[in-house]
């Protein structure tokens, strides 16, 4: 016991200094895996079936399942400006199927004939920018946050030039969808433990995408506590996309889709 506050008393005469630093900025962040599930998916106006196995009738069938893949995120907040968050997900299905069957999909049209290979990559970045409403022991942020889709799909009977390869762009730049953020976390600071969750939203039209997360963080009862909080977080997220004819007036109609993602995640965070 005297040695763990001999070490806390020295961490804290250490870090001090730092710590004053760091009082107009905050910086909290994580990095992890996600555990993914395809759980719906139809492309170009339902004629292609990500989940579905039929070879030669419409809709074609990829029979692709959800591949897991590394997410990273950051929080910066400094007073009066906007938070700024950024977050990274990689979001993939991935199949193998025998088809005899024609494929139009983002503009791009390919008969296919033997072993087929492909990967719908819904991967984005996010950038957000919210406003918090501080409360005891918890927060309500609001603001908008601007979606990069930075995958697109692809399709290959290897050996052959029987292809599609199109990424989310529309005259070569990439698609990037505004949404709605509402989000918040409250916390438990005898158990040092944060309970949050955040939706992104853009119900418009034909276009709807809702990704919702809820998460638990638990932080380490460090000695350097005072300047940052090591820690595990650990969530399920949702995440639901229906592309229709157009987006914002952009014609989306290459694009159009809906698909539905869902899963667990865990990874390190922290909170400087």
């Amino acid at each position: 016991m005297k040695i763990w506050m001999a070490t806390a008393a020295a961490a804290t005469v250490l870090f001090a200094p730092l710590a004053s630093a760091k009082v107009l900025i905050d910086i909290d962040g994580g990095l992890g895996y996600s555990f993914n599930s395809l759980n719906e998916g139809s492309l170009a106006n339902d004629s292609i079936d990500l989940q579905g196995t039929n070879s030669a009738t419409e809709p074609v069938g990829l029979n692709q399942d959800a591949e897991n893949g590394l997410y990273a995120w950051t929080k910066i907040s400094v007073p009066i400006f906007p938070d700024v968050g950024l977050k990274y997900q990689n979001l993939y299905s991935t199949g193998t199927n025998t088809v005899a069957q024609t494929v139009e999909y983002g503009g791009e049209t390919q008969t296919f004939t033997g072993e087929l290979e492909s990967e719908f990559d819904l991967s984005y970045f996010d950038l957000s920018l919210t406003y918090g409403i501080p409360l005891p022991s918890a927060s309500v942020d609001f603001g908008l946050n601007f979606r990069s889709l930075i995958g697109g799909f692809s399709a290959e009977v290897d050996g052959t030039n029987q292809s599609i390869d199109t990424a989310f762009e529309v005259g070569g730049t990439p698609i990037i969808v505004p949404m709605l953020y509402l989000g918040g976390h409250f916390d438990i600071p005898v158990a040092d433990v944060r309970l949050g969750g955040e939706l992104k939203t853009l119900p418009i039209g034909d276009t709807n995408i809702t990704d919702l997360e809820l998460k638990g963080t638990w932080f380490a009862p460090l000695p350097t506590n005072m300047l940052v909080k090591l820690g595990v977080e650990a969530g399920y997220r949702n995440y639901g996309l229906t592309i229709g004819e157009s987006t914002l007036g952009a014609d989306t109609s290459d694009f159009a889709s809906d698909v539905n993602y869902s899963g667990f995640f865990a990874g390190a965070a922290l909170s400087f």
